[in-house]
């Protein structure tokens, strides 16, 4: 509902107005949301609990949990850098914190050479840039 409640384009005098961004999350996670909860419910989710109990035994031979690693964690540190981007940017600037927060989620999604993790830091300011300043108008800290 707050969603529908902020302006639109023709309210303001941006190109793209403030609801454009939230309305686009809002019904993608919607449609992906229930395409995730039906597919799981096609599935079986009692299948998927007995094949994740037969790899924990065999990962470790007698069964209980399989190891904690930077794969299983990865979604813990993503959010934590996500936390630690939010508040570096208030600190150091929008650039600075933008080049870290990038390199380090290129670094533990997997990318190793360092061309990749250049240029995908690179391309992540630009647009990062391009999109919130110069196209939206919105000024960055």
């Amino acid at each position: 509902m707050p969603t529908l409640q902020l302006p639109s384009a023709e309210e303001v005098s941006t190109f793209i107005g403030p609801r454009l961004w939230p309305l686009c999350l809002l019904i993608a996670l919607l449609g992906l949301g229930g395409f995730l909860l039906l597919t799981t419910w096609r599935s079986g989710h009692s299948k998927t609990g007995e094949k994740e109990e037969h790899l924990s035994d065999k990962a470790n031979g007698k069964g209980g949990t399989v190891p904690q690693t930077l794969a299983a964690t990865r979604h813990w540190w993503l959010m934590l850098g996500t936390v630690a981007y939010t508040l570096l940017m208030q600190s150091v600037g929008f650039l600075l914190a933008t080049v870290v927060f990038t390199f380090f989620c290129t670094v533990l999604l997997g990318a190793r050479h360092w061309v990749a993790i250049l240029a995908t830091v690179v391309v992540a300011v630009v647009l990062i840039q391009g999109v919130f300043s110069y196209l939206l108008g919105i000024p960055l800290p």
